[in-house]
């Protein structure tokens, strides 16, 4: 795999911080920095992964607000179903 060259300049702190958390790691400076461009790189973004989601929710016709009531229906009866068996110890 060919390999590009970047050099970056950092503050001092910032710089004995990155030698610190690599150190930690077993690894020095440059192995942490490449592993974390690339961690950072090769994710895929928040967009990306709520896009299906969002287009199957686009696709429902459902609108945001019953969603909304949706959602506070199922939160309510899971907090019901919760607490339902500490009203009967209590009654």
């Amino acid at each position: 795999m060919e390999a590009e060259t970047l050099t970056i300049s950092l503050p001092a702190n910032v710089s004995s911080a990155l030698a610190e958390r690599a150190r930690r790691t077993g690894r020095d400076a440059a192995e942490y920095v490449e592993d974390l461009v690339e961690r950072d790189v090769c994710r895929p973004s928040l967009d990306e992964i709520l896009a299906p989601v969002r287009a199957e929710f686009a696709a429902s016709g459902m609108t945001e607000d019953e969603l909304d009531e949706l959602i506070e229906a199922e939160r309510q009866a899971i907090w019901d179903e919760k607490h339902a068996g500490r009203n009967r110890k209590n009654g």
